[in-house]
C-alpha cells in the first residue's frame, strides 16, 4: 500500500471520528430551548413574613362601606343580608328557624395560597429544595426563542400550596366569619402538575374543558382585549372566563404557552390557568359573593377572576413597588413585572395569592 492510500485511509477515519463527535454533541445539546436550573436554598417560605405586602389586605369594607384602604385597587364592599330578612347593612348566617343572629358584612383580602411556576420537575423554590433526583427529563419545562414571536414556546410546571398566613401569624379572621372553606391552619401542598396527566396534554385537557373547542375563534379572542384593559385599570371581567387579560388566552388549560414572550408572562398565565383548572375541579370556591350568597363559599366551575390578586415573592419581591403592591390577574407586566428575572438563578417564580373574602362577622 503506497503512502497516498495510507493518507486517504487516515483522512477517512478522522472524518468518521469527527462525525461521531458532532452527532453526539447534537444529541446532547438542547434543541432551541433554554433550561433553567432549580435553585435550592432560596428560603422563600422563611422570608415570607418580611417580603409580604401587608397593605394587600385592603380595602376593608364593613356594612357596605369601604372603611380603610392604602392605595390598593378598589373592590366592591360586602353587603348582606345572607340568610336573614335584614337590610344590606346587616347579615345573618347563624339561624335557628326564622331567628338569625345579626352580624356585619365584612369584606377583606386574605393571603391564602402560594403558587410556584417552575421549569424543572419537582423543583420547590418555596421550600428551597429539589425532589427530582434522578427524575426523567421528560416533562421538563422550557422556553424557546425564535425571531418570530408566534413561534416562541414555553412550558411550566405549577405547584399550589395552602398558605393560611392569617392563621400562621395568629389572626383569627376565619373564626370571626365562620366560613367552612377558611378553616385551614397549616401549610400544605395541595396540587403538583407533575402528577397530573392533563397538565402536559392539550388534547386530554379537553375532558375538563370541552368549551375550548367552541371558544377557539377570532371573536372570542378579540373580546379578550376588553379584559386586558379592565385588568390594567382595575379587575378583570368575570364573564370573559376564557380570557386572562394581558397574560393571554385561558385555553388550553395546560402548561403549554405558545407565543411566549420571556419567562414571566407565560409563568403568570400558567398560574391563572391553574386557578381556572382548580375552579373546574371544584376545589376553588367563590369567596367574594354578596347578598343572599354571603354566608357560604360555593363552587362555581368557572374561575371568578375578580376575587384574586397576587404578589411576586421570588425571585425579586414586589415589596418595593408603589401602590398597589398586589396586582389583579391579567394586569400588564409593564406595571409590575419589569426587571424581575435573574438569569440562570431566578427564572422560576413564586407568587403569594390573595383572595377576597366576604363574610358575616359576628
Amino acid at each position: 500500500m503506497n503512502k497516498l492510500s495510507k493518507r486517504r485511509i487516515q483522512h477517512m477515519l478522522l472524518l468518521v471520528c469527527l462525525s461521531c463527535v458532532l452527532i453526539g454533541v447534537a444529541t446532547l445539546w438542547p434543541s432551541g430551548s433554554a433550561e433553567a436550573v432549580c435553585t435550592t436554598g432560596t428560603n422563600v417560605l422563611a422570608n415570607s413574613l418580611a417580603t409580604t405586602c401587608w397593605e394587600c389586605m385592603f380595602p376593608i369594607s364593613l356594612s357596605g362601606v369601604t372603611v380603610f384602604n392604602l392605595g390598593e385597587d378598589f373592590t366592591e364592599p360586602a353587603i348582606g343580608p345572607g340568610h336573614a330578612p335584614f337590610p344590606p347593612q346587616l347579615c345573618g348566617c347563624v339561624c335557628l328557624g326564622p331567628i338569625c343572629i345579626p352580624g356585619l358584612p365584612l369584606g377583606i383580602w386574605e393571603p391564602k395560597n402560594l403558587v410556584e411556576a417552575v421549569h424543572d420537575p419537582l423543583c420547590f423554590p418555596t421550600l428551597g429544595v429539589s425532589l427530582a433526583g434522578g427524575f426523567s427529563y421528560i416533562g421538563r419545562g422550557m422556553a424557546t426563542t425564535q425571531m418570530d414571536s408566534e413561534l416562541n414556546y414555553a412550558f411550566f410546571h405549577v405547584h399550589y400550596f395552602v398558605f393560611p398566613l392569617w392563621a400562621i401569624v395568629g389572626i383569627g379572621m376565619d373564626i370571626l366569619c365562620l366560613n367552612p372553606t377558611g378553616i385551614a391552619d397549616e401549610i400544605d401542598l395541595a396540587y403538583a402538575s407533575e402528577i397530573d396527566p392533563l397538565w402536559d396534554d392539550d388534547l386530554i385537557s379537553l375532558i375538563l374543558f370541552p368549551e375550548a373547542l367552541v371558544l377557539a375563534n377570532p371573536v372570542a379572542l378579540a373580546a379578550c382585549a376588553a379584559d386586558s384593559v379592565a385588568a390594567a385599570v382595575g379587575f378583570p371581567i368575570d364573564p370573559l372566563f376564557w380570557c386572562a387579560g394581558s397574560f393571554g388566552f385561558m385555553y388550553p388549560p395546560t402548561g403549554h404557552v405558545s407565543g411566549a414572550d420571556g419567562d414571566l408572562k407565560p409563568a403568570a398565565l400558567s398560574m391563572t390557568r391553574l386557578l381556572a383548572k382548580l375552579a373546574r375541579a371544584g376545589t376553588e370556591f367563590w369567596t367574594s359573593a354578596n347578598g343572599p350568597l354571603l354566608c357560604e363559599d360555593i363552587p362555581t366551575a368557572l374561575i371568578v377572576k375578580s376575587q384574586y390578586k397576587f404578589q411576586l415573592l421570588w425571585p425579586i419581591p414586589n415589596t418595593g413597588l408603589p401602590p398597589p403592591c398586589c396586582q389583579p390577574l391579567g394586569r400588564t407586566l409593564m406595571m409590575w413585572g419589569l426587571g424581575k428575572i435573574v438569569p440562570a438563578v431566578g427564572e422560576d417564580f413564586v407568587w403569594l395569592l390573595w383572595k377576597r373574602q366576604n363574610c358575616c362577622m359576628l
